[in-house]
């Protein structure tokens, strides 16, 4: 028997989860609905509406997943995970491991602060979102310092993925950002330290919950202020995951390419070869875009370096799991 709580709908409950519960296999035993909101090293926070219950697992959960909990006195247990619709993952590039940053969202909002932009980081970043099986979105932060074409230079290096400016100074951009996540959209912030994502959360939130560190002057980043990822509620709507500002994105699987680099997918289609490496093939569609001013140089040059990161890490996989065989 499951217990849900009516309040477990300002976390995401809907339909969609409640046929995930309905999937489970589960006996009779009494147990209690609800969402990880924050993972420890060997235990979990569960939200489950009336109140927060602290929940151990052989197998610990991820930021965002809905599972059942069984309690028997003041010791509460991971009973089932119900499946995930999507999962924000990076590899490590020390370990080669994948590692899952935040399940079950439904936008990445990849943060950009406007004083020292990044557009190479930003397109990795919407590889590994479209990845994920969530939708994409670039967050300009501290929009009153970025410079005026900034928009347009993010436009041309995404494809299909809208842009908000936002100034937490201002408050421009923020009821935009309130609005996607309005009803129950769940949303996880990603982007550099000191990017500014524990601010803007603090503005949509109308609270102080995240602290806030200063950027360095000398080189313009800031201190990891946000130490763990953590889910909490939008009073107007949705769900927000914070994290830790990441140094290395790892790239996993070809998804997340394709779809982040669609438009050359669809020339490629052209090519003369189907192997085509659109470098100096004869009747390559993708370079006589670029000769035609049609494409960007600069999209095609991340689409290889992205490319061939994936096809390295591939090959890295391959002689491990080889040597794993001898």
């Amino acid at each position: 028997m499951l217990h849900v709580d009516g309040l477990l709908a300002s976390f995401g409950w809907d339909a969609r989860v409640a046929d995930g519960f309905a999937q489970l296999e589960l006996d009779d035993a009494p147990r209690t609905a609800g969402r990880v909101a924050r993972v420890d090293r060997s235990a979990c926070l569960v939200a489950t509406g009336e109140r927060d219950v602290v929940a151990s697992a052989d197998t610990l959960p991820a930021v965002g997943d809905w599972v059942a909990i069984e309690e028997a006195g003041d010791d509460a247990v991971i009973a089932g995970v119900i499946d995930r619709w999507s999962e924000l993952a990076r590899r490590d590039p020390d370990t080669g491991q994948v590692k899952v940053l935040a399940v079950n969202v439904d936008l990445v909002l990849m943060t950009v602060p406007g004083d020292r932009p990044n557009p190479a980081r930003v397109e990795r970043e919407s590889v590994l979102a479209w990845e994920s099986g969530a939708r994409p979105v670039a967050v300009v932060t501290k929009g009153d310092v970025a410079a005026p074409g900034l928009r347009a230079d993010l436009a041309r290096r995404l494809h299909d993925v809208d842009i908000i400016v936002t100034s937490s100074v201002t408050g421009d951009g923020l009821d935009a950002i309130v609005a996607l996540l309005a009803p129950s959209r769940t949303a996880v912030l990603i982007g550099p330290s000191g990017a500014g994502k524990s601010t803007l959360v603090n503005a949509i939130l109308g609270e102080n919950r995240f602290a806030t560190g200063a950027v360095r002057g000398s080189d313009g980043r800031g201190r990891h202020t946000t130490t763990s990822r953590e889910l909490v509620v939008v009073p107007t709507g949705g769900v927000l995951v914070d994290t830790p500002g990441l140094r290395s994105l790892g790239l996993f699987g070809d998804d997340g390419i394709a779809l982040a680099f669609a438009e050359i997918e669809e020339l490629a289609r052209s090519c003369r070869f189907g192997d085509c490496a659109h470098d100096q093939e004869p009747g390559c569609a993708v370079v006589a875009a670029v000769a035609a001013g049609t494409l960007p140089a600069e999209r095609l040059g991340s689409y290889r370096r992205l490319t061939r990161e994936l096809d390295d890490a591939a090959a890295k996989d391959e002689l491990d799991r080889r040597a794993k065989r001898r």
